[in-house]
């Protein structure tokens, strides 16, 4: 009988084995699938003694990526259905442009939530100008990060000061006449770097306005300035934020699911 058995390993170790995921994946991801992504612990799945693929856990529950190499597809059914057994599975988050992994989710799962559109700028669309114009738009010292998490009910949380002296992320603050209407941030993708994910949030007096889509539109040039594709996610029960985005030239092919393989 062959052996399915699993290693508990690190991201540098895999990493051959990633670029060959990501370059499965026919749309784009962004900072918050990388997140549940980095943020999991990576296991090894061996097949025979042989490592023949990898998938990632996260919080011990939730499986947010798995792989195997092309030989091993067939296999890959049975391999999935031990991973749910051995380690407990309970849920999975699986992009719609990862056919393999949703496939096998799909194969198991009791219930199925749609979390969030993914949105993708490669193809250029017309759009109306801006609202408001680019000089409204100040990056933020590293020092700020604290306030402005006060002033946005923490919609920055997961940035740190040490992540903007870093440049690991930019976020800048959005102002007119001298007050603050918004602001928006921009995270380079690690595991697809010709993309940059774009994010804004509007300060609740100045919503429908044209502020979100002036951030949008001008955080979309700033990628593009620096040779980058403009990237962008909002939660599927968010139709204002998927219209702001929209309208500033990036459409969605790409869900992210939240499936469940028990009650």
């Amino acid at each position: 009988m062959n052996k399915i058995t699993f290693c508990k390993t690190t991201f540098d170790n895999l990493e051959n084995k990633i670029n060959l995921y990501i370059s499965t994946l026919t749309g784009v991801i962004e900072d918050y699938w990388e997140e549940h992504f980095f943020n999991a612990a990576a296991y090894k799945i061996y097949y025979d003694n042989k490592t023949v693929g990898f998938f990632t856990l996260f919080n011990n529950e939730k499986i947010t990526s798995f792989w195997v190499e092309h030989a091993h597809i067939c296999k890959s059914q049975s391999i999935f259905k031990t991973i749910l057994d051995k380690f407990g599975v309970k849920t999975a988050y699986v992009t719609t442009c990862d056919e393999l992994f949703l496939s096998l989710c799909l194969d198991f799962h009791i219930k199925i939530e749609l979390q969030a559109y993914f949105f993708d700028g490669t193809l250029t669309q017309p759009v109306r100008t801006a609202e408001y114009g680019r000089e409204c738009l100040i990056e933020i010292e590293p020092t700020e990060i604290y306030a402005v998490n006060k002033e946005t009910d923490n919609f920055f949380e997961e940035f740190t000061q040490d992540s903007l002296e870093r440049g690991d992320t930019i976020i800048y603050r959005f102002s007119y006449e001298d007050e603050t209407l918004g602001y928006g941030v921009i995270v380079p993708v690690k595991l697809m770097p010709q993309n940059w994910a774009c994010g804004m949030i509007t300060l609740p007096n100045y919503r429908k306005k044209g502020v979100g889509r002036s951030i949008q539109l001008h955080l979309g040039d700033i990628c593009k300035e620096n040779d980058k594709t403009p990237v962008s996610g909002c939660w599927y029960q968010n139709p204002l934020s998927k219209c702001t985005i929209e309208s500033a030239g990036r459409y969605s092919k790409t869900r992210l699911l939240d499936v469940y393989f028990c009650d």
